[in-house]
């Protein structure tokens, strides 16, 4: 009997869906009247009647209630005495789950207008139950089973179908939750565009931008620099992430904690039996929910960027959330079901469905162990080669663990969003194409790679891209900030491990310049150029990699001063094609050489350098303000609040990229000093690390 219990529990659950064609199966109340369907299944075991069964299907159990007319009659005369909705529409909803599950079960493959003909037949022939004299007897007209004995089991399966529903509603509670974000989010972005200077200058929004929006996690704390330990590393969420982890968090456990009923009625067992299965459908479908948003906020041709003004970095930090979330809810369902199979768990996992659900989540562990901090830093190209392949087995696993079981829907978002934003990367690319480049040594560690600029080629401060080397590894891309210098499309990229130690070595050997194939893809970024403009001074920091960007910046504004801190004055003079484009005051901070404060022209600057060429001699003396060179370390708080409190303005931006040690002191001095400004005050962070 057990045995047979739990036969017609699974049989129950794989009616959710056809072995070779898939449907979607998670929409609610799709299985409306699959509580009543099989609660009444399980009384016609009482009655009795004079069939054999065709044995045509791959299932048999059910043909008579799929094919024989008094008991199709009595199963439906059943769920019609057992319904408390009495609308037409339920039943239409029974009959379609009764073609679909019998299509599938028996050896019937009628349609749903048969099932309804049977019902109404059955109502005219109808034989009550208490009229039937002896039930061990074949019945040849349609009845009902004794309906007050099929409580207990109705509540039970009525608990196990709301457990299949409230995981596919929880899941779109996230969806929504994030939808709900990505709202006020652009509410924001569209404010910090328009009317942002007004909203800026109140007390309430200084408030919330100097204890919400612009710190880190903790006062004075890191956001920018990882917290590091004698063995290990981590990247801690800014302040604004960690309210929205929090909500994140308090989502989950509330979805986690909502009643199961496993100790209402009865379902094929023990209460813990019921909930061991109730949690593990729960928790598995919430994992299925969460995928498309992974693939999405992973991908790099995301349109929310645009319309919520998060960085790519905000982006795969709810990434790597949600990635945590969707893991334990993988675990506490292959967990649950692991107990609740025991029994039988040998013969379980030979079936593909469920192999491939064990597949998927020991895959899905194996990324989430391969993808901490310092194994991203330290083999950042291997991981982003394996965290593709294994997202791939991850995908394929999930597709066929749900193809039996149902849910595809979640699995075909995810694909479709996988596959747009890759055509977009691959049209970008082709777009672009493989130019020829050149490749120039202007520092001890600094390189500048420079390819003609095509026609649509969209740019603003700030932008960045995707560099593609020739005859390397063709799916290596690394983002390096990308500035315009005449028509043509320039990176200074720091040469660090991987595929610029390579090409490093390459140019060397070429004595310092070279010409290489590079493919671009891109552009991205660029969103907070117009938010700048809007100011009517702008205070701008930059130091190591975030030097470029931040000079195409400074060329854009008429008002403001640049502060630019640096461990050699050479460098400076690495970047005189943009500095001269800058018409606001220059201070230096040279921070490894020593020497005496001094104001020098743009062109004087670049006159202490080596010979230049004559046409970048004549570039020079036409352009650029006055540049303050200072031998020693910026005091960041005394700089940023001398210069926004001397400021002649009543709105200041300050924007700011560079290392992240410099990084994390602006944003703790910013959100420190926003409530005690009176001035308009927004802060515009271009770093990005993840």
């Amino acid at each position: 009997m057990l045995l047979k219990n739990l036969l017609i529990a699974s049989l129950a659950s794989l009616t959710l869906a056809h072995e070779d064609e898939f449907h979607m199966h998670s929409l609610i109340k799709y299985t409306a009247g699959a509580a009543e369907y099989w609660t009444c299944n399980t009384g016609m075991d009482t009655l009795t009647f004079d069939y054999t069964p065709l044995g045509l299907g791959e299932y048999t159990v059910y043909d008579a209630i799929c094919g024989y007319p008094p008991a199709v009659g009595s199963i439906l005369l059943c769920i019609d005495h057992m319904r408390n909705d009495k609308s037409d529409a339920f039943m239409g909803r029974v009959f379609k789950y009764a073609s679909e599950s019998c299509e599938s079960y028996s050896s019937y493959p009628f349609p749903p207008s048969y099932y309804k003909e049977q019902f109404e037949n059955a109502t005219k022939y109808y034989i009550p139950f208490e009229d039937v004299k002896n039930i061990s007897e074949p019945l040849y007209s349609p009845t009902t089973p004794n309906i007050t004995a099929l409580i207990p089991e109705y509540i039970g399966y009525s608990n196990y179908y709301f457990n299949l529903d409230s995981g596919t509603w929880f899941s779109v509670g996230i969806c929504g939750f994030f939808l709900l974000l990505i709202i006020l989010s652009a509410i924001h972005n569209f404010a910090r565009r328009t009317f942002s200077k007004s909203v800026n200058s109140s007390k309430w929004w200084k408030t919330i931008q100097g204890y919400v929006l612009f710190p880190a996690i903790f006062p004075n704390g890191k956001y920018s620099q990882p917290y590091e330990w004698k063995y290990f590393s981590v990247l801690f969420p800014n302040r604004l992430q960690f309210i929205v982890d929090v909500f994140f968090f308090a989502l989950q456990m509330a979805f986690y904690c909502v009643s199961y009923g496993q100790n209402e009625g009865w379902w094929f067992g023990s209460a813990k039996y019921a909930w061991q299965r109730f949690l593990g459908d729960r928790t598995g479908i919430m994992a299925f929910g969460k995928i498309p948003l992974l693939i999405l906020f992973a991908g790099r041709n995301n349109f929310l960027l645009s319309i919520t003004g998060w960085s790519q970095a905000t982006f795969l930090h709810f990434h790597k959330v949600t990635a945590l979330w969707m893991a334990l809810d993988a675990l506490i369902h292959s967990v649950a079901y692991t107990c609740n199979t025991h029994q039988t768990y040998t013969t379980s996992v030979k079936a593909l469905y469920f192999a491939c659900g064990v597949a998927a989540t020991v895959i899905c562990f194996v990324m989430i162990g391969a993808s901490v901090y310092p194994l991203r830093r330290a083999y950042y190209e291997y991981f982003l080669f394996f965290h593709v392949l294994f997202a791939i087995a991850f995908i394929i696993m999930c597709w066929y663990h749900c193809r039996t079981l149902g849910w595809m829907e979640w699995m075909v978002a995810a694909c479709c969003v996988w596959f747009f934003e890759r055509l977009v990367r691959f049209i970008r690319c082709t777009a672009f194409g493989y130019r020829n480049a050149t490749i120039t040594a202007v520092g001890d560690d600094l390189m500048k790679v420079e390819v003609s600029k095509p026609s649509w080629w969209f740019h603003n401060p700030g932008t960045y891209c995707y560099v593609y080397f020739a005859n390397w590894l063709f799916w290596e891309n690394h983002p390096f900030t990308c500035v315009l210098e005449d028509d043509k499309i320039c990176a200074y990229i720091k040469v660090k491990k991987g595929v610029t130690y390579r090409v490093w070595n390459k140019l060397n050997k070429n004595g310092g310049k070279m010409n290489w194939k590079i493919c671009i893809e891109g552009p991205y970024g660029g969103e907070l150029a117009s938010c700048v403009k809007k100011y009517d001074d702008v205070l701008l920091l930059a130091g190591g990699s975030g030097v470029p960007g931040i000079l195409e910046h400074a060329a854009n504004v008429k008002t403001g001063r640049l502060i630019w801190v640096t461990p050699t004055l050479s460098l400076v003079r690495a970047y005189h094609k943009l500095i001269q484009n800058v018409a606001i005051d220059i201070e230096v901070y040279v921070t490894r050489e020593e020497g005496t404060i001094k104001s020098c022209s743009v062109h004087e600057l670049c006159n202490i350098s080596e010979s230049s060429s004559e046409d970048e001699k004549k570039s020079i003396e036409n352009g650029g303000g006055q540049i303050t060179i200072n031998y020693a370390r910026p005091d960041v708080k005394e700089i940023i609040g001398s210069n926004v409190e001397n400021s002649c303005s009543n709105s200041v931006a300050i924007v700011a990229c560079g290392p992240p040690r410099l990084m994390d002191e602006i944003r703790h001095v910013v959100s420190e000093k926003t409530t005690t400004w009176k001035k308009s005050i927004d802060f515009f962070d271009e770093f990005q690390t993840w």
